[in-house]
């Protein structure tokens, strides 16, 4: 534990924004996060949220790239920071880090997968449905507009969404 640094952000931080050439990755203990694109209009499109066991800033880590996009704050979040060097090293002198990495990529790549296949294959009421499965208490936590950009969808068609499910639901 010597090795991590205790974080606390509070709602409304960001943890990497647009340009950031990250040093550290973070394990999220609390709170929840949102990582998303801002387009050249100005609008923004949520890639992923980050929840409690989250890892943060990985790829960006690997790739040793300047990040395309911002990971926010939408509660306030404690983490535990890393950087990439001092991570290295633990990798080298225990071999259970190596397991613990290799089963968060592998998580990471079943996440893309299941994303990607979403949003080739269902429309936008079956992403929905999914993402509830997943989190069940994300509305509780997210704004309604975040959820609405994760799907790819205005506000407005998820609002219709959610009263066309809990219409059917009756």
């Amino acid at each position: 534990m010597e090795t991590f640094t205790p974080l606390k952000l509070n709602k409304n931080d960001f943890f990497l924004r647009e340009g950031d050439l990250p040093s550290k990755l973070a394990f999220n203990v609390s709170g929840a996060l949102r990582c998303f694109y801002i387009d050249k209009n100005g609008n923004d499109s949520t890639k992923k949220f980050f929840f409690e066991g989250a890892v943060l800033g990985y790829s960006a880590l690997i790739s040793n790239q300047k990040v395309p996009y911002y990971i926010e704050t939408l509660e306030t979040c404690r983490l535990l920071t890393i950087d990439y060097t001092s991570l290295e090293r633990m990798i080298k002198e225990n071999t259970t880090w190596l397991k613990i990495i290799k089963e968060l990529q592998d998580q990471a790549i079943i996440y893309k997968e299941r994303r990607e296949r979403s949003f080739l294959l269902d429309d936008a009421t079956h992403r929905y449905i999914h993402l509830i499965r997943e989190f069940p208490n994300i509305e509780k936590r997210i704004k309604q507009k975040h959820i609405a950009s994760y799907l790819g969808v205005s506000p407005v068609s998820l609002s219709r969404i959610r009263n066309k499910l809990n219409h059917l639901q009756m």
